[in-house]
């Protein structure tokens, strides 16, 4: 049952501090037990410090420049000051050790800053959308309710009554984060709610003004403080934290191999490879200097030319303060010496999620500067030469096939708007998981600016976070109990909502038991576990399934509980009412105004979900399946259950 759930979650720290106007959303504390790992891994687009108004400037610049991407990472921070602002618009996007999946209640939390305003139920809260995805391709965004005024802007410094906002992120104070459930997106294309490995943060403009303002999912305006004309604009991202997660990836960091400060690891003559995780990464020493890869902390971002080959443009590792110095990896790609390349030790095929990757300083300063002769100035004299550099990845599958080549681009000067030429200087998210199964990987670089020897443009990049799937077991997630009327009518159970592996192909299930077969009979049909029940019995059964990948199997058991049927035609808890129940097209609601709503189907899917405007709110329910149903009611001093019955 779902209020068993609800007192679950109180009882494992869920859930925030209720009389802090935080019930349009169960809050998360960044101490939760529940929470079973952090963000590793980000790239932010900053925002306008101004949108309304984009010469102003702070601090000399008019994108937000407050905090460094990589203090987002990691828990959630213990001061208001541990964030990192996006600005106006901005956006964050995040990575992870495992990936979120779709469990019981909430899957995972985004942490703000908001500071709670003293005698009051309001928050200083900047607020943002969020949005997931598997492929770091298709985005799939929240619904999200704003139901704050729009008729006068909140102004710089004020606060906002987080009742009045559902499924944006920010509405918490610090240290608490808002919650947030994959069954909201339950009917979403093309994303695997067993496979979420990106999330991603989008300021919501606070500006009431048409041309500037942000919407919600019912297309209001969302009004939050505005103007914040400041280097901290915009969404203060703290972190995000997992409570579903999947099995753990391999991540090569490279924070385990010891080097002194400011310094790079030279191969010995017979060195071939450098571990670290599962990855082997190739390696040579050439007697001039190294081929393929090595790991380095060195920081320098300023110096040009070949004597500083073994920096990267953003200081440090993808983990790395703003001062530097965490460890990395860097490549040389040359056609006279070891190829560079990255193999497993456990000599397996994986699939490779990704890396995150950066220019070199040396070939960044040579493209920006030109410099570096016979290596041009990218663009040339007038800005308008259509110049790139790209790094290529494929991969080789275990009979010897190369798999289709990924291109990356460090660099692009091909817009006919020259504004939009860039040179990469952050660390960038590479996603190969459309690979699939590969026995290594494999990378070379090519760029338009090319003379009698080859490429002019120093062929070098850095790498960090290689993230890659170990052999792949099933985990298994909750599968509600589920509660019927007898005589009622068979039910289906996906089972991929309770199993979950990297590989879904790979995934195969078989039946285990039914304790009580005279009252449910089971049918398993690929994914769907068929349920249909005898007539005239009530009565409970236990049935358990089993979920194997790889040789590996885990089990998964939910209990069926055949009830005889309540039939009343006004259901009331307190001063909280439905009806009629049983229902048939429309079930109205008498609640607290500024309640969330929510209605889960026998297998805890969420099939209906709102904020009740006012004290009344009508539901239609004519293409609800007959049977029952779960109406939960949150308002800002407590939750209520009520069976409901579709006719």
């Amino acid at each position: 049952m779902k209020l068993k759930q609800v007192i679950l979650l109180m009882g494992l720290g869920l859930i925030g501090q209720m009389t802090f106007g935080q019930a349009s959303k169960l809050s998360i504390s960044k101490d939760s037990s529940a929470i079973v790992t952090w963000a590793n891994g980000i790239n932010i687009q900053r925002g306008w410090v101004n949108i309304s108004d984009t010469t102003v400037k702070y601090k000399g610049s008019n994108k937000a420049t407050y905090g460094y991407p990589a203090v987002a990472l990691g828990k959630a921070g213990i001061s208001s000051s541990d964030v990192v602002s996006l600005g106006d618009g901005g956006i964050a996007t995040v990575t992870f050790n495992r990936p979120i999946a779709n469990g019981i209640g909430s899957d995972f939390a985004v942490f703000e800053n908001g500071q709670y305003k003293q005698g009051t139920d309001s928050v200083f809260a900047e607020l943002g959308f969020v949005e997931v995805s598997s492929d770091g391709k298709n985005f799939v965004r929240f619904p999200s309710v704003s139901n704050t005024q729009t008729s006068k802007q909140i102004g710089s410094f004020a606060p906002i009554d987080p009742a009045n906002v559902y499924n944006l992120a920010g509405a918490e104070i610090q240290g608490y984060g808002t919650a947030f459930d994959l069954n909201d997106i339950a009917d979403s294309a093309n994303i695997d709610l067993q496979n979420i490995r990106f999330v991603r943060v989008v300021d919501a403009v606070g500006s009431i003004n048409t041309l500037f303002a942000t919407h919600d999912s019912k297309g209001t305006i969302v009004n939050d403080p505005f103007p914040t004309p400041y280097w901290s604009s915009g969404f203060d991202l703290d972190a995000v934290g997992v409570v579903h997660a999947g099995q753990s990836y391999n991540v090569s960091t490279f924070e385990t191999l010891t080097l002194a400060k400011d310094t790079y690891f030279t191969p010995a003559a017979t060195d071939t490879v450098i571990a670290d995780g599962l990855a082997l990464f190739s390696t040579e020493n050439s007697g001039y200097g190294v081929n393929a890869f090595t790991y380095t902390n060195m920081r320098n971002d300023s110096t040009p030319g070949y004597s500083n080959e073994y920096s990267a443009i953003t200081k440090g590792g993808i983990s790395a303060p703003d001062s530097g110095g965490t460890n990395y990896a860097v490549a040389y790609i040359t056609s006279y010496g070891k190829a560079s390349s990255i193999s497993f030790s456990d000599k397996a095929s994986h699939i490779v999620n990704g890396f995150y990757v950066t220019n070199a300083t040396y070939a960044y300063l040579s493209m920006k500067l030109g410099n570096d002769a016979p290596a041009k100035k990218f663009g040339g004299t007038t800005g308008n030469d259509a110049d790139w550099f790209k790094l290529q990845i494929w991969g080789i599958k275990a009979d010897g096939s190369k798999t289709d080549t990924i291109d990356f681009y460090l660099a692009d000067y091909r817009f006919l708007d020259n504004s939009k030429d860039y040179l990469v200087k952050d660390w960038r998210w590479v996603d190969l998981s459309s690979l699939g199964s590969v026995k290594s990987i494999q990378f070379g670089m090519e760029s338009s600016d090319n003379g009698q020897w080859g490429m002019n443009t120093p062929s070098y990049f850095c790498l960090d976070n290689l993230t890659v799937l170990p052999a792949d077991a099933p985990v298994s997630l909750s599968i509600n109990d589920i509660i019927v009327n007898k005589n009622e009518t068979p039910k289906v159970i996906s089972l991929s909502q309770a199993f979950t592996a990297y590989d879904p192909t790979s995934l195969t299930f078989t039946f285990g038991s039914n304790s009580n077969p005279t009252l449910v009979q089971t049918l398993l049909t690929g994914t769907d576990l068929s349920l249909t029940f005898a007539a005239n019995q009530i009565g409970t059964s236990t049935i358990q399934v089993t979920g194997t990948c790889n040789g590996k199997t885990v089990s998964n058991s939910f209990k069926v509980n055949v009830v005889e049927p309540t039939v009343s035609f006004i259901s009331v808890i307190n001063d909280t009412k439905a009806f009629p129940n049983p229902c048939t097209s429309v079930l109205n609601v008498v609640c607290k105004a500024g309640s969330v709503i929510t209605i889960f189907d026998v297998t805890g899917r969420i099939v209906e979900k709102t904020i009740a405007d006012n004290a009344s709110v009508s539901i239609l329910t004519d293409t609800f399946s007959k049977g029952y149903y779960q109406l939960q009611i949150v308002s800002d001093t407590e939750t209520k259950t009520i069976k409901i019955i579709k006719e």
